[in-house]
């Protein structure tokens, strides 16, 4: 089992309730913090971490090259994706960026310990959700047709996600250190596979589908 489990979520409530659910059922194992992706990163050059439990909206994080930059710090540390997401949108997308696992918070405690102990054993974590979900669209040629987010890009996610945080063109163009012009064709594709006009239907159907139960 590992020894070293780092928390990485911004919110201290979480913080403390994870250490103590881990700590109860792996006595002895060694938690740390980690606020915001600065931190994490700055405590992977410092010292072996097992696993990360990782929040995806952590500040500096939200984006799928967070789980390169913690495999390019040390390969063998293990992610499990632990979020309020709707994971039919993004629990795949993550485990194909090279997480081991994605859990919702709105899970059950038991969903979170099946979690650790799968990823600890070396294996995907998905949940039963899921699994039914590729069984039922996935493995049979659909493309995530019950959800029309599931028909945009890794980026056009991302540039979606800055989109509906307020941010302007430049603004999200240079945090992806991508030309203007770019991610101005990515918000173009964005609203034609959404079939929205402007920024408010766009928010709109993003809770939509992101914030419903699954």
């Amino acid at each position: 089992m590992p020894s070293h489990v780092t928390i990485a979520d911004d919110h201290g409530a979480v913080r403390v309730g994870l250490k103590y659910m881990i700590l109860d059922w792996m006595p002895g194992t060694r938690i740390s913090y980690a606020e915001d992706m600065t931190e994490l990163i700055a405590l992977l050059g410092e010292v072996p971490i097992d696993l990360v439990v990782l929040d995806i909206n952590i500040p500096g994080g939200n984006n799928f090259q967070m789980v390169k930059n913690i495999k390019n710090k040390q390969p063998k540390t293990r992610i499990l994706i632990f979020s309020a997401y709707d994971e039919m949108l993004y629990a795949l997308r993550y485990l194909d960026a090279g997480a081991d696992g994605y859990l919702q918070k709105s899970g059950k405690d038991e969903d979170f310990k099946e979690a650790l102990n799968t990823v600890f054993k070396g294996s995907k974590y998905i949940s039963a959700s899921i699994r039914d979900y590729l069984l039922q669209h996935r493995l049979v040629g659909g493309k995530f047709a019950v959800n029309p987010l599931g028909e945009l890009t890794d980026r056009e996610i991302e540039v979606c996600q800055s989109l509906i945080q307020g941010k302007g063109i430049s603004e999200i163009a240079n945090e992806m250190t991508l030309h203007v012009s770019t991610i101005g064709t990515f918000k173009n594709h964005i609203f034609k596979k959404l079939a929205v006009r402007n920024l408010a239907e766009l928010i709109d159907t993003f809770k939509m589908y992101n914030d419903r139960e699954t």
